[in-house]
């Protein structure tokens, strides 16, 4: 029997039980097993203390309109007895209730009912009873391991977990499609946002372009915001937050920093990477008390107190207002929500997971790849002449590399998070598109050009500024896994 797959996101549900605070159901996510119909679904959900609940899950095959499919073939964490936690785990036997059956716009509802009896939900309306709550997670992500990035520039496997500030990732498949573009802006237009234009009304599947960078990370918010998670883009520099490493309780800034440095890295300084200091690894005791006291934060201001991240980007043009300052320093590296991706990690998700080789098929150039143009959508002429393809095609019409990602080198460009060292306003864009190398960009002299012998996937980047836009270049969003 052929295998389908169902692309997932999920709702989370609550509903109330006569005066206790309703349960709260989060952290919801799932995935498909490779070649199976089997769902592996996991969330968490909170209640007052002694109870427990009744927990049903419900399908969606058309984006959430109506959520005819109760899945009745799981087990785990499901029906009555359930107990507040974490990590709940439910496995769904998809091909049981929904068999020989295909669809890119599936979600699932999770429904937490105080008591021993199901919500009462029938498979239309907003489910549960009066009161409940829903929220949503997007979980038609991929999951991706940051273990190890290879180039011709040498090791970057460091920078690439430090700036994506965890080891583990769950990413789009695809490039953020018009139908997902315009499902958030709607949602934004009425909580809070500002600024984001409804994209084309045709071509639902096909890549969402002529966004520039700020739009882009500003709908990133709305969707962290839309999806019930934290928003990772703030309207003022953000102190950076390592985590209360002696356990006190209290949210401590020290003299003292593992080698020296006052911006205490994880993963480059931390020499076993637990996130403590251990004997043998190396600091300076800056008021001699003979002991390490690690920094929990970084305290910009000099207020000598932590202050949490300011209010997401939602409104406005911008949030830098200097030309000295970092996009980075705007980032709540602990927040769950979606980010574009960094370019090192852009580099690794390119790999296929291929990480000691130059190219995702192995260690010669795309010009030497007799398929190149036509298996990855990007156009070779270099200029001469028209490029063969007038417009992106579907998001998913490609065969997905080895993390299960489409388009990761072609189709089109994409915005990534990093900006670019030249004393400009500009941002990286990684990857080539239907348009060529030098074509997609507004600024030809600011495109890159395809590798020549010895490139990898390191070269494929150009640079474009923050407000710019193109018909070629769109993105695709991260979220950290856990």
């Amino acid at each position: 029997m052929k295998t389908r797959l169902l692309l997932l996101s999920m709702i989370c549900s609550f509903a109330s039980f006569a005066n206790a605070a309703p349960p709260v159901v989060s952290g919801v996510t799932a995935s498909q097993r490779a070649g199976s119909k089997i769902v592996d679904i996991s969330y968490n959900v909170t209640m007052d203390a002694g109870q427990t609940a009744f927990v049903e899950l419900w399908f969606s095959p058309d984006n959430g309109l109506n959520f005819p499919i109760r899945c009745l073939d799981i087990t785990g964490d499901v029906d009555a007895n359930v107990s507040a936690g974490v990590g709940k785990s439910v496995e769904w036997n998809a091909e049981s209730d929904w068999d020989q059956q295909f669809t890119a716009n599936g979600k699932i509802r999770v429904i937490a009912t105080y008591g021993d009896q199901a919500s009462g939900f029938t498979g239309s309306g907003e489910g549960g009873n009066a009161g409940q709550a829903v929220g949503q997670a997007d979980t038609s992500l991929m999951t991706a391991v940051l273990d190890s990035l290879i180039t011709n520039y040498g090791d970057q496997t460091s920078e690439m977990k430090a700036e994506a500030g965890v080891d583990v990732i769950k990413v789009d498949a695809a490039e953020v499609t018009n139908e997902k573009w315009n499902q958030v802006v709607n949602w934004s237009l009425s909580n809070g946002y500002s600024g984001l234009p409804l994209g084309p009304d045709v071509n639902a599947t096909h890549p969402r372009t002529d966004v520039s960078f700020w739009e882009a990370i500003k709908w990133c918010n709305a969707r962290s915001e839309m999806d019930g998670l934290e928003p990772a883009y703030r309207t003022a520099e953000v102190e950076p937050f390592y985590g209360d490493f002696n356990n006190d309780g209290i949210i401590q800034m020290s003299h003292n920093h593992l080698n020296g440095s006052d911006n205490w890295n994880l993963y480059s300084q931390d020499t076993n990477q637990n996130g403590r200091y251990d004997p043998g690894e190396p600091y300076d005791d800056n008021n001699n008390n003979g002991i390490v006291e690690l920094d929990e934060y970084q305290d910009l201001n000099g207020n000598d107190a932590y202050d949490p991240p300011a209010t997401p980007f939602r409104t406005g043009l911008s949030f830098l207002n200097q030309s000295s300052q970092r996009v980075g320093q705007f980032i709540d590296f602990n927040a769950t929500g979606y980010r574009l991706i960094p370019m090192p990690v852009m580099k690794k998700l390119a790999s296929g997971g291929n990480s000691g080789k130059m190219w995702p098929w192995g260690d010669y150039n795309p010009d030497q790849y007799a398929n190149f143009a036509m298996e990855y959508r990007v156009d070779l002429a270099m200029g001469m002449g028209s490029p063969p393809f007038q417009s992106p095609s579907p998001a998913t019409e490609r065969s997905a590399n080895g993390y299960g990602l489409f388009d990761m080198i072609g189709n089109v460009g994409e915005h990534t998070e990093n900006q670019t060292f030249d004393g400009q306003n500009t941002v990286q864009i990684y990857g080539g598109s239907y348009l060529g190398f030098e074509l997609y960009h507004p600024d030809p002299s600011m495109a890159p050009n395809i590798p020549s012998s010895g490139g990898d996937i390191y070269m494929l980047y150009g640079d474009m500024l923050y407000s710019q836009k193109s018909p070629a270049i769109g993105f695709r969003c991260m979220v950290k896994a856990n």
